[in-house]
């Protein structure tokens, strides 16, 4: 039988900013079906409120759903603030975000048998010593927290990302511009242009701070597959 993986967040997941790990997970299981629910610019609430819209209504049945979110309600004040942008979405209050994982992992449950996978956020700027990036640990802090408090499993990808940043000269902060979203979603049409971007920021595993360049996706794709491979040869012991 096909194994249907569901993948929810933000542009991260996505993938048309930059390198998408979707892409390389499912060229990593060609015989599993990846559905990629992604969507630039969402925040928490608003994925959970789409993956139960999901379960709700769709009639398919998932084994793994992935999850992950919390980026956009870091960066999405961030934005306002920078560039008194007045017209904004709605975003979770950090020391909020724990409570909405909680309730949504919960409405889950009653909605899916799936196996629940939460990636941690992996950065927000390539600077790891800055205040935004504090603040990051301590919500990716709690995402491990509230995971782990309902079973489900965690890529914990922003470990990776602080162990290899910590050893860069990176010190990009996010976005220069928000037009440069718009430009850089065109120029990430062909991956050497990707490439070329990061290269030329003096980016490590971004293209801007956030959205991921070829070894970024890597590490997403290889600690999610990590626990789908885990999964999968549980199941075939069962």
């Amino acid at each position: 039988m096909t194994k249907r993986i569901l993948f929810i967040g933000d542009s991260i997941t996505e993938g048309k900013i930059g390198v998408g790990y979707v892409d390389i997970i499912q060229y990593y299981f060609p015989k599993f079906q990846c559905k990629n629910y992604g969507r630039g610019g969402d925040t928490v609430s608003g994925v959970f409120t789409r993956l139960l819209k999901i379960l709700k209504t769709h009639t398919e049945k998932y084994d793994i759903i992935v999850i992950e979110a919390g980026h956009n309600d870091f960066f999405l004040p961030y934005v306002k603030m920078k560039w008194k942008v007045t017209s904004i979405r709605k975003v979770t209050p950090l020391n909020k975000i724990k409570d909405l994982y909680d309730n949504g992992l919960r409405m889950i449950s009653f909605h899916s048998k799936a196996k629940i996978i939460i990636t941690t956020l992996s950065c927000l700027g390539e600077d790891v010593n800055s205040p935004i990036n504090q603040k990051r640990r301590s919500v990716n802090a709690q995402i491990k927290e509230v995971g782990s408090k309902h079973r489900a499993y965690i890529a914990d990808v922003s470990t990776h990302f602080d162990k290899i940043l910590r050893k860069s000269i990176s010190s990009y902060n996010l976005i220069d511009h928000p037009l440069n979203l718009v430009f850089d979603y065109f120029r990430s049409k062909r991956l050497n242009w990707v490439e070329k971007i990061s290269k030329k920021r003096r980016l490590v595993l971004t293209i801007d701070g956030g959205h991921l360049n070829s070894k970024g996706a890597i590490i997403y794709a290889r600690e999610i597959s990590r626990i789908i491979e885990m999964l999968t040869r549980e199941k075939m012991k069962s």
